[in-house]
């Protein structure tokens, strides 16, 4: 029997008492509806230039993925934006805007066969748009950094794969890298509701062959560091698309966590702050 997918909720407010940190709606063209994001803004986003400064100073932005069953709040839930906010305050990073978009709770970050769910034209297309026009942030793929936890490593890996030219680093936690046989044999209702029982569909989203189609622009613009657990389902798949890596000569960083288990919390306080480096390392600004 299959699993019954949970309906998509599209705006999902919250409060938080975290500095910086709001939810905001935008319209979806694509989708025709509102849809929910939340955003986290440094401290020093608030100053103001003076007369003296040549031009506002521009942030760079990471876009962090949901996983499965998700929306814009879950980095709320998991305490991404209050970790972020005190590394910028403690100076252990620099200062970076967060992006946490809603894309569907089960769309792997792509757009559905049928057009009812548009993952990733919501985000490519519409939100990434969006921020760089309303907020002042480094508009260049060297600017941008993407990570998620399972589906979420999954959606960020294949849009960094598809779109080498907009991201600069990945990172990802427990990252749920399905194939064509995995996808079908362990998530076949999203198989079905996402890709229609479709291999040709989903093989144009497939990370493994975007790698392969992307593979120089990958490697000349793309940082990739994965995180997983030693008990972690997501392990086996993980390896499998680490060893595609090595065919193609991708570079990666690859760490294993002992005893870690699918759960987010527990990776984003052992390992969250390095994952945040990571990023910062690769930002620039050309």
């Amino acid at each position: 029997m299959s699993t019954i997918l949970k309906k998509d909720s599209w705006i999902n407010k919250f409060i938080s008492d975290v500095p910086g940190l709001a939810h905001r709606t935008y319209f979806s063209r694509s989708m025709k509806m509102e849809i929910g994001y939340a955003i986290y803004l440094p401290p020093d986003y608030r100053f103001k230039p003076s007369r003296n400064d040549f031009k506002k100073k521009q942030y760079p932005v990471i876009y962090w993925l949901h996983g499965k069953g998700g929306d814009e709040a879950s980095g709320f839930r998991v305490n991404i934006p209050a970790m972020f906010h005190k590394a910028i305050i403690e100076a252990s990073i620099g200062s970076a805007i967060t992006v946490f978009p809603n894309c569907g709770n089960y769309s792997m970050f792509c757009d559905s066969l049928d057009k009812k769910i548009m993952g990733e034209t919501i985000l490519i297309s519409e939100l990434i748009p969006l921020i760089d026009s309303t907020y002042s942030t480094i508009k260049s793929y060297g600017g941008r950094g993407i990570e998620g936890f399972s589906m979420g490593g999954f959606g960020a890996v294949k849009l960094a794969f598809k779109y080498p030219d907009m991201f600069s680093s990945v990172v990802t936690y427990a990252g749920s890298f399905h194939d064509l046989e995995s996808v079908s044999k362990n998530r076949p209702e999203v198989f079905e509701a996402m890709f229609g029982n479709d291999p040709e569909y989903f093989q144009q989203n497939s990370p493994y062959l975007l790698a392969e189609k992307n593979v120089y622009a990958i490697k000349k613009n793309v940082r990739l560091k994965f995180i997983n657990g030693s008990e972690d389902f997501t392990l086996q798949n993980n390896t499998k698309l680490n060893n595609t890596l090595d065919d193609l000569d991708i570079k990666y960083d690859f760490s294993v966590l002992e005893g870690f288990y699918h759960t987010p919390t527990p990776y984003y306080e052992s390992k969250g702050l390095e994952g945040f480096k990571f990023h910062a390392t690769n930002f620039r600004s050309d």
